[in-house]
C-alpha cells in the first residue's frame, strides 16, 4: 500500500450534515475508508446520537471550534451536554481547538464523562503561540484518561519551514509531554498540500521516529493502536 497506510478515517470539515452524508457515501464504496467523524449541531437542544451510531462507519463527532467566533462556545450548556451524550453513546469526540480555546476546553474536559477525546493537529501551535502556555496546556490535557493528540498539522502551521528546527522542536515537546501512548498519526490533508504531499508527511514522521530510535511497538501505537482506542466503534477487518 502507498506509504504503508492501509486504512484511513475521514473527518468532517464543513459544519453541515450534507458533508457527513457525502463522506459516508464515499466510505460505502471504499473499503480503505474505515470510519467517518461526523458533524452535528452541538449547540442544539437535542442530537439523536442513537440514530447517528446506526449509520455504517460513523465512529465519532467533531467540535470544530476554530470556525466559531465565540471562544467560550465549547462551554455552552447544550454543547457540554451533547459532548457528554456523544461519549455516553460510545462515540469518539474530536476537538479542533487553538490557543484561545485552551482554558475553556480544559474546564469542559473536567465536566465530561469518561470516553475518548482527540485534539486535532497538536493543538494548533501557530508561530505566534506562546510555547510555554502551549506546553502547559498539553500537560493539562494529558491529565485526562483516553485523551489523544494528533501528530499532524505542521506543514499548515509552519508553512515552508515545516521541516525546520522550530517544527522539530514541537514534535520533541509533544513526545516529551504526551509520549507515544497518546499521539495519533494524522495527515491534515488537504490543508498540508500547499507545502507538502501526503507522502512527504508520512516519511517525515517515519524519519523522525527512526532518528529517535522509537521502538516498533511505540510506532504501532502512533499509527494504529491509539486510533482504535480513540474511536471504539472503529471496525478493522483483516
Amino acid at each position: 500500500m502507498a506509504n504503508r497506510i492501509d486504512g484511513m478515517l475521514l473527518v468532517q470539515t464543513a459544519p453541515q450534515t450534507e458533508e457527513t452524508d457525502w463522506l459516508l457515501a464515499l466510505a460505502e464504496h471504499a473499503p480503505r475508508i474505515l470510519g467517518v467523524t461526523a458533524w452535528v449541531d452541538l449547540d442544539a437542544q437535542h442530537v439523536d446520537f442513537a440514530a447517528l451510531r446506526e449509520r455504517p462507519k460513523v465512529v465519532g463527532i467533531r467540535a470544530q471550534l476554530r470556525r466559531i467566533a465565540d471562544p467560550a462556545y465549547v462551554a455552552r450548556p447544550d454543547v457540554v451536554r451533547n459532548l457528554g451524550a456523544a461519549l455516553e453513546a460510545g462515540l469518539g469526540v474530536t476537538i479542533l481547538a487553538e490557543p484561545r480555546h485552551y482554558a475553556q476546553v480544559q474546564q469542559v474536559l473536567r465536566k465530561l464523562p469518561e470516553g475518548p477525546i482527540t485534539l486535532n493537529h497538536l493543538g494548533l501551535v501557530f508561530p505566534d503561540t506562546d510555547r510555554q502556555a502551549w506546553r502547559e496546556a498539553m500537560r493539562g490535557f494529558a491529565t485526562r484518561d483516553r485523551l489523544f493528540v494528533q501528530l499532524s498539522g505542521l506543514p499548515f502551521l509552519c508553512g515552508e519551514r515545516w521541516r525546520g528546527p522550530r517544527a522539530a522542536s514541537i514534535i520533541d515537546d509533544a513526545f516529551e509531554i504526551l509520549g507515544h501512548e497518546r499521539l495519533v498519526f494524522a495527515s491534515d490533508w488537504p490543508m498540508l498540500t500547499r507545502f507538502a504531499t501526503y507522502g512527504d508527511w508520512v516519511h517525515h514522521v517515519d524519519d523522525y521516529l527512526d532518528a529517535h530510535d522509537v521502538a516498533d511497538d511505540a510506532r504501532e501505537c502512533i499509527f494504529s493502536r491509539n486510533v482504535r482506542l480513540a474511536n471504539p466503534l472503529l471496525e478493522i477487518r483483516s
